[in-house]
């Protein structure tokens, strides 16, 4: 039996543990659902470049088919490896995915975005 401050045991634990390395190419790169949860993406880009998210219903899906809960949160890191002038745009999936904050990454730096369960089909990507 449970004492009254038993943690319960998180629904995804791919979501909390672990990260996923993903070397991007030099184009537009577009995330499957389960690179858009806790991954660290890289590129070089020799020119403007977006990532893009999965849809809020493919990520939500892939927390854990339907065992997520509203509040629950997750990383996703893009490092931009260009020496100079060519940035890379987090950007959301047309359906149930929104990023808030700076969403461009500029040359030689990095950007974690937090997402975060909003609803049962949305999720939102905050910069950290």
């Amino acid at each position: 039996m449970a004492g009254q401050f038993h943690l319960e045991q998180p629904a995804f634990d791919r979501a909390i543990n672990g990260r996923t390395l993903l070397a991007a190419t030099d184009a537009a790169t577009a995330l499957t659902a389960a690179q858009s949860i806790n991954t660290i993406v890289t590129m070089t880009p020799t020119t403007g470049r977006a990532v893009t998210t999965a849809s809020g219903p493919d990520i939500i899906a892939e927390l854990g088919n339907g065992e997520y809960r509203v509040g629950s949160s997750f990383e996703v890191t893009v490092v931009n490896l260009a020496g100079a002038t060519h940035a890379i745009t987090f950007t959301a999936n047309a359906t149930g995915v929104t990023v808030t904050g700076l969403a461009t990454v500029a040359a030689n730096t990095s950007a974690t975005f937090v997402g975060r369960v909003a609803t049962t089909s949305t999720v939102i990507f905050y910069r950290k």
